[in-house]
């Protein structure tokens, strides 16, 4: 009697049982089109369908499972652009979302929102005002030179050179009162931003 022949008895009885029942065991079938429109199976996936789009079929025939065909590179790369794409937005969006929420933590109402642009701008005009009266100063100071500069003849050494610094300096500060003016605006802008972007939150907030 062979040593193993209590579990060779069990498989025996479940073999017999699937074949009384008339069922088989379960199997995969793999499927896919030709270049001709063909349909090819098999119990195994082809080689036909290894670089295109294929069907896995259950033993009853029912599909369990549709594999879309590899990507081109020109798909693959429209695919890395698509997601890289969407990624971005989702990457805006969460800004956006976390800008709101600041927004509304920061105020209680819009009042609050033009007193603080009000400050800010005030902050930027004091600077501004100092760079007004520098450029002012440098201004007489340039009309002193001008008048050393003789009639005829050479421009003496020193008056020269306090001219050239003269206008460094004042290209220097109308670069700066140019970049004070450009801030106040964007302050404006900023800050009409949050104004509006707050009311329609509050208004949204406020209907739930």
């Amino acid at each position: 009697m062979p040593k193993h022949w209590w579990s060779l008895a069990v498989l025996a009885l479940f073999a017999g049982s699937a074949l009384a029942q008339g069922t088989t065991p379960a199997r995969t079938t793999y499927c896919c089109a030709d270049n001709n429109g063909r349909k090819i199976c098999g119990d195994t996936l082809p080689q036909v369908c290894y670089d295109r789009a294929y069907t896995e079929l259950s033993g009853s025939g029912r599909t369990m499972r549709e594999i879309a065909a590899p990507m081109t590179a020109e798909q693959r790369a429209k695919y890395d652009a698509e997601l890289k794409a969407a990624r971005e937005r989702a990457i805006r969006e969460a800004e956006a979302k976390r800008r709101d929420r600041v927004l509304l933590d920061s105020y209680a109402r819009v009042e609050e929102i033009d007193a603080r642009r009000d400050r800010e701008i005030a902050s930027v005009e004091a600077d501004l005002k100092r760079a007004r009266a520098q450029e002012t100063e440098l201004l007489a100071k340039r009309a002193a030179l001008e008048k050393l500069k003789p009639a005829t003849g050479q421009i003496p050494r020193d008056v020269a050179e306090d001219l050239v610094t003269n206008s460094g300096e004042l290209a220097a500060t109308r670069s700066v009162i140019d970049s004070k003016q450009r801030d106040i605006e964007a302050i404006r802008t900023r800050f009409e931003m949050d104004r509006t972007r707050f009311i329609e939150l509050s208004g949204a907030r406020g209907k739930h």
